[in-house]
């Protein structure tokens, strides 16, 4: 179909379209928030006479464009936000997505235009990237279908909408490989379709092996006389057999053997093999297409063709072939044109083409055109799920079907990059410089000859490296601006009108229908957040912030953001604190709109012995301490957290039938809450002594499993040159990580998933020649050592700018970037005309030798123009780069060691730094390891502190330094006996094993780190298999520990009635409970009998 051609014709038919919808969407959605009076009701009346006017980028008719709630008056409340809109804030409303991009038609939200193009119409990129993405749009749906998909049909069409997926699993032609996490639906809540490890995609002959069942494609082949009852015995459990209707799959089938090209293509086969002269045949889909992206291949013999016997041309790399008979499957490509329709038959239903490898983009855009000339599967996948008037809507309306859908569709994008990155290793290499120059002098002029290989690098976005990237930026913020100020974690609430009344262009949908409408609308809401706190300052003016985007188990997002505030703004005092943070109940007569909205978004639990099943609860304590104590004013303890004023002032809220008071509120700014409905946690954060664990928390990366991807020269040849084996990163863990399809769409839109202000500016150092040049393992040396620039560096080119400008040298290399701007294509430095970025040396290693002391050395030195005035000390030249650091007064009395741990201690984890300070010891030559000890103990602290919190379930616990000194010793004797080493042989303390045995004792830890929830599942099992003479003696046992009586109680019984077993339901149920259970018998197999014997 031509889109240009139709879009003119379908105009006139939008209008009558929307003016039919605007009378289901435009209608008065009145929310009670239990204020208990009837004029506090917030009315947002959904009609075009109230919010303000926007220009259209096309009209589409009358939609409403925006709605604000009254104003909330928060009378006598002490604020900053006293001068924000009178006293009062507006719940942010975002309109509806009434806005058609003029370039593909897609519905879009005014906010989510292109912000940088000025002019009266706006322009969109998410959709088509501003006219660059054109493909053929997808028919109206079947009517068959349509009427199984309509939301307000009978109970017919709900079933299917609820079984949809097994109707697809009964009539796609492939099967999907990843793991799918069955147990995350099991609770409560929205549906959500998650998976685990690889996806791939498998596919089976035309016929199968004697014996075997048909299945997937087979089925369109084989004994087709019996097809409907092949198609649902390819089901076996009962439940699942019990959910099918017949009628529907005669239906589909029907409607597929008249509708879908693929099918017929099947079918072709089919009535070849009733032939009975038949020879054995292969069908091959076409991979190849002659047509534009703009339109689609029209009948089967475009798309398929028969191969008789060995005859007929296969392109291996694009086509794909479905064998006469073979066992097992064979994987297929996710770049086949027929993949996702082969896949989701009842999503494609006329087999329509999905991605392909050549898609050339429009030659109508009006964006920018780059160097890229096809589109890209992301491009593709983006522009595919969108809603448009003209099209059809089979696929949003999906449902279940369409979450798997994204998720898979966003897996096969990153599989692709994997792939394209494994593909490469043997060719992408990196070498030094004057490593080069001298493999050619020494007649290695083939790039194979030396080179170290790279795998995952920290550009792959959600990477190991990309985080670790991420987390060292933040660190360097805050070495730049010192802590944050706020902590803030804003949660996606489905239940927002954006939401609600977008999900009304299809009529009946839930918010777990659409992820793609909830990721939008979280991103605007999140946009919208950071501009309240950076333009607005509704803080207070800020100097820097970041934020990072996650998905909950259930797939829903949430931002964790950090701000800096300017100095004229800190919060000094705890009445400050007060000022913007409340941890209280709002007074439900004063305020019922605060009360209502913290009721409802800032009410921890019920949890506890109240509700001990709830997600918060561990080892039988709620793992966010709650309920907290009564506290009268706020403090801020001696480790730097705030704890807030939480008032014994008889207000409560009730949830499931009971009254949770002040020690259950959530942290929060009552005016954010309000304003976002929605849960907003806000902590203050400035002192604390463990913020790099909070950068760690941000930046620790996605729900992910473990797996090994490695090459397969490498897995089978041990003999490989030990040159490669010590720089190889192939053999490491890549993160498999779990998909919901949140995440999917979110990564899809391309939106960030992590973002600061100011920027940080990565900053290279190398010895003289030693700069890494990256090449592919087939080049020729002489060639890439001709490159132009390959020589220059960020960092050679810093020292040719101080050559150059005077008041270059001004500045040292890490505060270069503010002023300078670093340009990778050119390698060139200019002057900073706008914005602001900070400088990040990147870290080396103290046993790096001159390297280490170089890096040293540019934390000092201003300005210089070449190596030799960095080591250029008071107009003397000095030999080496320590040599200089010497004179420097940067070593002696242990000072390189000291400046290591100090600089290290503002991003490493105190478990790093443990190993650090090991290190150090063991093989730097520490003049003085007792007063390196004496000197920085307490930074080797951190996390141990932190894990007895969580083991004790103590929120405020309070050690004695003595204790703590203990402890940490404990750990570093630890990581010397690993290195066949100790304490003592460095004349270092050693840790007390008498408070050992009370803090860190061993059998005391492991006990206290049993999974709770699993020891529950295997009692109740266990307790089932017990007769009546085990019950009482269970019983017995169970009733003199919960009343404390201290009894001794004997068991007999000779070999094989259950005494082992008897101990082990017992011991499950108390472990289960938290409670200490120390099994011991007489002799060793006895006790290796018992768990945790």
């Amino acid at each position: 179909m031509d889109y240009m051609a139709t879009y003119r014709e379908k105009r006139k038919l939008r209008k009558s379209i929307l003016d039919s919808r605007r009378k289901t969407v435009g209608f008065s959605a009145t929310r009670d928030l239990n204020c208990g009076d009837e004029s506090l009701l917030l009315t947002y009346e959904m009609s075009n006479t109230l919010g303000r006017k926007r220009k259209r980028s096309s009209k589409v008719g009358e939609l409403p464009t925006n709605n604000v709630a009254p104003q909330h008056a928060l009378a006598g409340r002490p604020s900053r936000f006293a001068t924000h809109r009178g006293y009062g804030v507006e719940q942010l409303y975002l309109g509806l997505p009434e806005y058609e991009c003029q370039s593909c038609g897609a519905l879009l939200w005014y906010d989510e235009r292109i912000k940088s193009r000025k002019g009266s119409t706006p322009r969109f990129s998410l959709c088509c990237g501003d006219g660059k993405v054109s493909l053929p749009l997808l028919h109206q749906t079947p009517n068959i279908l349509d009427h199984l998909l309509d939301y307000s049909r009978c109970a017919r069409s709900t079933t299917f909408r609820e079984n949809i997926r097994i109707y697809n699993s009964m009539f796609a032609f492939t099967s999907i490989g990843a793991k799918i996490d069955s147990e995350i639906n099991k609770k409560s809540g929205p549906y959500v379709f998650r998976i685990s490890g690889q996806n791939h995609h498998r596919m089976g002959s035309l016929l199968p092996i004697d014996g075997e069942r048909p299945k997937f494609a087979q089925l369109y082949i084989y004994d087709t006389e019996n097809e409907v009852d092949n198609r649902m015995k390819a089901f076996n459990p009962v439940d699942k057999l019990q959910k099918i209707d017949r009628n529907i799959v005669e239906d589909l089938m029907k409607m597929f053997d008249r509708e879908n090209e693929i099918v017929k293509a099947f079918r072709m086969a089919r009535d070849r093999f009733k032939e009975s002269d038949y020879r054995p045949i292969r069908l091959r889909l076409n991979g190849c297409r002659t047509e534009t992206p703009q339109s689609n291949p029209s009948i089967c013999s475009e798309i398929a063709g028969l191969i008789i016997g060995d005859f007929g041309s296969v392109d291996g790399q694009r086509d794909i072939v479905v064998e006469h008979k073979i066992a097992g499957l064979k994987r297929i490509s996710d770049l086949h044109p027929s993949f996702t329709a082969m896949q989701y038959p009842i999503l494609f239903p006329y087999g329509e083409d999905g991605f392909r490898i050549g898609m050339t983009y429009s030659n109508t855009s009006r964006g920018k055109v780059g160097s890229r000339k096809c589109v890209t599967m992301r491009e593709f996948y983006a522009y595919r799920i969108q809603n448009r008037l003209i099209e059809g809507k089979t696929l949003i309306r999906g449902g279940k079907l369409f979450q798997q859908y994204v998720v898979d569709a966003f897996s096969c994008i990153e599989e692709n990059r994997l792939d394209y990155i494994r593909r490469n290793q043997a060719d992408l290499r990196t070498e030094v410089y004057r490593g080069m120059k001298d493999a050619v002098v020494a007649g290695d002029v083939d790039g194979n000859a030396i080179g170290k290989k790279i795998i995952l690098p920290s550009s792959f976005i959600a990477g190991p490296r990309y985080m670790i990237q991420n987390y060292l930026d933040a660190i360097a913020i805050c070495s730049q601006f010192g802590h944050p100020d706020l902590f803030i974690t804003f949660t996606c609430n489905t239940q927002w009108l954006e939401i609600q009344n977008a999900l009304q262009f299809i009529p009946g949908q839930k918010s777990e229908d659409r992820p793609d409408i909830i990721s939008r609308v979280f991103k605007m809401k999140v946009e919208a957040l950071m501009s309240d706190i950076k333009k607005e300052n509704y803080f207070g003016r800020t100097i820097a912030d970041l934020y990072t985007i996650e998905f909950q188990k259930r797939g829903l997002p949430h931002v964790h953001i950090l701000v800096w505030l300017h100095p004229d703004h800190k919060l000094p005092t705890t009445a400050d604190i007060d000022s913007i943070i409340s941890a209280e109940i709002p007074d439900k007569d004063l305020d019922p709109i605060g009360y209502a909205t913290v009721s409802k978004f800032m009410i921890h639990g019920p949890c506890g012995s109240t509700n001990p099943k709830v997600s918060c609860m561990a080892k039988g304590r709620c793992s966010k301490y709650f309920p907290r104590e009564f506290r009268s004013e706020t403090i801020v303890d001696e480790n730097g957290f705030a704890l807030y004023r939480r008032r014994n002032d008889e207000r409560f809220v009730r949830k499931n039938d009971i009254d949770l008071d002040n020690r259950f509120v959530v942290p929060h700014n009552l005016q954010l809450v309000v304003k976002y409905q929605a849960h907003i946690n806000v902590e203050w954060c400035n002192k604390s002594r463990l913020i790099k664990y909070l950068f760690k928390f941000m930046n620790k990366g996605l729900d992910r499993t473990r797996a090994i991807i490695e090459d397969s020269y490498l897995a089978h040849n041990s003999s490989f040159d030990e040159q490669y084996k010590h720089v190889d990163e192939i053999k490491r863990y890549l993160d498999c990580r779990y998909l919901s399809p949140y995440e999917a769409v979110w990564r899809l839109f391309k939106f960030d998933i992590h973002c600061r202000e100011p920027t940080v500016e990565r900053l290279c150092v190398h010895l003289p020649l030693m700069n890494n040049i990256t090449y592919l393992g087939n080049q020729s040396l002489l060639d890439v050592l001709n490159r132009p620039n390959i020589e220059k560096t960020m960092f050679t080119e810093w020292m040719q700018a101080n050559t150059t400008y005077d008041d270059a040298r001004e500045l040292t290399y890490a505060e270069f970037p503010t002023k300078w701007v670093w340009h990778s294509g050119d390698k060139v430095w200019t002057r900073r005309k706008q914005g602001n970025r900070i400088g990040r040396i990147i870290y080396i290693c103290p046993n790096a030798g001159e390297l280490y002391f170089l890096r040293m050395l540019l934390n000092k030195v201003k300005g210089p123009r070449n190596y030799t005035e960095i080591r250029t000390i008071d107009g003397i030249v000095h030999e080496t780069f320590r040599a200089a650091c010497n004179a420097l007064g940067l070593l002696g009395d242990d000072m390189e060691w000291r400046q290591a741990l100090e600089e290290a201690s503002h991003w490493s984890s105190a478990a790093d730094l443990r190993q650090l300070f090991v290190t150090l010891v063991m093989f730097c030559e520490v003049a003085d390891p007792v007063k390196l000890w004496d000197d920085y103990w307490e930074l080797l602290v951190g996390d141990l502190l932190y894990r007895l919190k969580q083991t004790l379930g103590v929120c405020d616990l309070r050690m004695p330094e003595v204790e703590l000194q203990n402890y940490v010793l404990f750990e570093l004797e630890v990581l010397f006996n690993k290195n066949c080493s100790s304490l003592s042989q460095f004349k270092l303390p050693t840790p007390n094993r008498m408070i050992l045995e009370d803090m860190s004792n061993k059998l005391l830890r492991e006990e206290l780190e049993y999974d709770v929830d699993a020891l529950k599942e295997e009692h109740v099992l266990l307790f089932k298999g017990l007769n009546d003479e085990q019950k009482t003696v269970y019983h017995t046992v169970l009733t003199s520990i919960y009343e404390d009586k201290g009894d001794i109680i004997f068991v007999y019984g000779h070999g094989g009635t259950g005494k082992t077993y008897l101990c082990q339901t017992i011991i499950s149920k108390l472990r289960s409970e938290g409670k200490i259970v120390l099994a011991v018998a007489s002799s060793g197999i006895a006790s290796l009998l018992l768990p945790g014997g």
